[in-house]
C-alpha cells in the first residue's frame, strides 16, 4: 500500500461556504458583537431577526434597524424565537442565558454560535477580506483572533489592484465559454481551457482585463472564442497588446531566491526572454513565455553579443515585452552599458533592473567581509578578461585593500604574476569561490604563493571569483582586534 497520501492532521474546522441568501438567522444581542454579525450574515444575503430590548441597542444596530436591513424584536429572548430559524447567533453579555441559548440549539439542531464560549460553538466567524466576488477567510480554529486579522491584513496588502474587478472578468470570459460550447458533456474542455488561460496569463497580466471596454472587449473575445475552438491558449501578446518594451535584467549571482521582486515579475510577463548561458536552471524556470540562450561561440563572443541582440529587436519590432537575462548585475563587467546604446540607437530605451552582482555575493557566501574596520578600508573590483581579452590594469598593494576579481579562474598564473610585481606579499590571503550561491558551490583558500596552483590541484572552474587580501581570513584569525 502506498504512503505518499497526505496525512491527515486533526484539530481544524471544516472551512466552508455557507449559502445562506433568504434563509432565517436569528441574532439575539444589540451591541458591537451583534452589529459586526448583521454586517457578516447580511452580506451573505440572510434574512436576520433581531431580538434585544431598545435599550441594549448601539448606534449601529440602530442604524441597521432603521434601514429596515433586520427584523426587530424589541424585548428580551423567548424559547419560541427558535421555531422555523436556520441558524441562531448569540452576542449578549449575559453568559449564562448565551449558554443556554446554545444547549436549546443542540437540542433542536439548530447549528449555533455563542460568542466567547467555543465549545458551544458549531461554527466560527472567520476573518475576512471583501472585495467583489472575492472573500478570503482565516481562521485560527479559535485559538488567536487578533492573529487571524493580521494575517488576513497581510495576505491582502499583497493582491493585485482591483483583483475583485479581475475575477468579475473572468467571470464573465467562463459564460462566454458556456455559449461557445453549451453541451454539458463538453463541460471538462471549457473548465481546462479557463485554467490554462489563467496559469498562462497569471494575475497580473489578467487585471489588464479591467482596462477593456466597449469594442474593445468584444474585439477580444472574437479573438478567444476562435483560439477556444482550437482548443489553444492565446499567447499573452495577443490577448493584452503592449507597446515593445525591453529590459536589461540582472538575474544575480544564481539563486533563484536572490533576484529582485521587480526582476521576478519581469521574467513571468515577459513573452521573450533572451538570457546568457551562464543563468542557473533554476532561474530560467521561472520564465513563462519564449526562452533563448545564448549559443556555445568559443572564442567568437562579440558574434554571440551581436545575435542576442538581434533576437531582442526581433521581439521588439513584433510589439513584445522582452528581457535581456544577464548573470550578476548588468552593468557591472556585463556590457550592460553597451546594449543601453545599442537599443539606444534603434529607439528603445531600456528599463534598468538591478541584480547581485558575484563581487559582493562571492565574499559573503565565503564569509569574506570585503571591509573590516581596522583591516580593510577600500574594494577594487576587476575582471581577469578585459576587452577582446586583454589582461586588467591592477592595482598597487595597499595592506588595507581588498581585490576581488571576476571571471579569474582562466588566468590564475599571469595574475599572480601580475599581483607579484605590484608588490602583493607571498602571503596574502586569497580565496576562490566557485559557483557562488548555487548548489554546487566550493570555496577555497589559500595564500597569493599558492593562488595558481591551487586551481590545478582543486580542478576549480568558472564561473569563479578571485579575492585577495587581508580581510580574506579576518573572521577566522585569533588576532585580529575590532577597533
Amino acid at each position: 500500500m502506498s504512503t505518499s497520501f497526505t496525512p491527515i492532521q486533526g484539530g481544524g474546522s471544516l472551512v466552508l461556504a455557507w449559502r445562506t441568501a433568504q434563509k432565517k438567522i436569528l441574532i439575539v444581542g444589540g451591541g458591537n458583537v451583534a452589529a459586526q454579525r448583521i454586517v457578516s450574515v447580511r452580506t451573505a444575503d440572510a434574512h436576520v431577526i433581531l431580538v434585544c430590548p431598545a435599550q441594549g441597542l448601539i448606534d449601529e444596530t440602530r442604524y441597521r434597524i432603521e434601514n429596515k436591513e433586520v427584523t426587530w424584536i424589541d424585548r428580551n429572548f423567548v424559547d419560541s424565537d427558535l421555531d422555523g430559524m436556520d441558524m441562531v447567533l448569540t452576542a449578549m453579555d449575559d453568559h449564562e442565558e448565551s449558554a443556554r441559548i446554545g444547549h436549546l440549539c443542540r437540542s433542536k439542531r439548530i447549528p449555533v454560535n455563542v460568542a466567547d464560549v467555543p465549545p458551544l460553538c458549531d461554527f466560527y466567524f472567520m476573518s475576512q477580506h471583501r472585495e467583489g466576488p472575492l472573500q478570503i477567510a482565516v481562521s485560527t480554529n479559535g485559538q488567536g483572533p487578533k492573529l487571524a486579522n493580521m494575517i488576513r491584513t497581510k495576505i491582502a496588502a499583497t493582491l493585485p489592484k482591483d483583483i475583485g474587478k479581475t475575477i468579475e472578468k473572468m467571470g464573465l470570459l467562463r459564460a462566454k465559454v458556456r455559449e461557445w460550447e453549451p453541451a454539458i458533456e463538453n463541460s471538462g474542455k471549457r473548465m481546462g481551457w479557463v485554467i490554462r488561460c489563467c496559469e498562462t496569463w497569471g494575475l497580473e497580466t489578467m487585471s489588464k482585463l479591467n482596462e477593456l471596454k466597449g469594442k474593445e472587449e468584444e474585439n477580444l473575445y472574437k479573438v478567444l472564442e476562435e483560439y477556444f475552438k482550437k482548443n489553444e491558449v492565446p499567447p499573452t501578446s495577443l490577448v493584452f497588446p503592449s507597446s515593445p518594451e525591453i529590459a536589461l535584467i540582472g538575474a544575480g549571482p544564481g539563486d533563484p531566491e536572490l533576484i529582485t521582486v521587480k526582476a521576478k515579475r519581469c521574467l513571468l510577463e515577459a513573452d521573450l526572454v533572451v538570457s546568457d548561458r551562464l543563468i542557473p536552471q533554476q532561474v530560467l524556470d521561472l520564465v513563462q513565455g519564449e526562452l533563448r540562450i545564448a549559443r556555445k561561440t568559443t572564442g567568437r563572443s562579440d558574434e554571440a553579443q551581436e545575435e542576442l541582440l538581434e533576437w531582442c529587436l526581433e521581439g521588439l519590432k513584433k510589439n513584445q515585452r522582452v528581457v535581456r537575462l544577464k548573470i550578476g548585475d548588468p552593468l557591472l563587467f556585463g556590457r550592460g552599458g553597451e546594449e543601453i546604446l545599442w537599443f539606444r540607437e534603434r529607439g528603445y530605451e531600456p528599463v534598468m533592473v538591478p541584480g547581485i552582482s558575484s563581487a559582493f555575493s562571492a565574499p559573503m557566501a565565503a564569509m569574506i567581509p570585503v571591509t573590516f574596520r581596522g583591516v580593510s578600508d577600500q574594494v577594487i573590483i576587476t575582471t581577469g578578461r578585459g576587452t577582446k581579452g586583454s589582461m586588467p590594469d591592477l592595482p598597487e598593494y595597499g595592506s588595507t585593500r581588498m581585490l576581488v576579481v571576476l571571471m579569474a579562474v582562466g588566468r590564475a598564473v599571469e595574475l599572480r604574476q601580475m599581483l607579484l610585481e605590484r608588490d602583493y606579499p607571498l602571503t596574502t590571503p586569497i580565496c576562490w569561490v566557485e559557483n557562488a550561491n548555487c548548489p554546487e558551490e566550493r570555496v577555497v583558500l589559500g595564500i597569493l604563493e599558492t593562488m595558481a596552483s591551487v586551481v590545478v590541484d582543486n580542478n576549480i572552474k568558472a564561473p569563479a571569483v578571485l579575492i585577495v587580501g587581508k580581510s580574506v581570513d579576518v573572521l577566522t584569525r585569533d588576532n585580529v582586534k575590532i577597533v
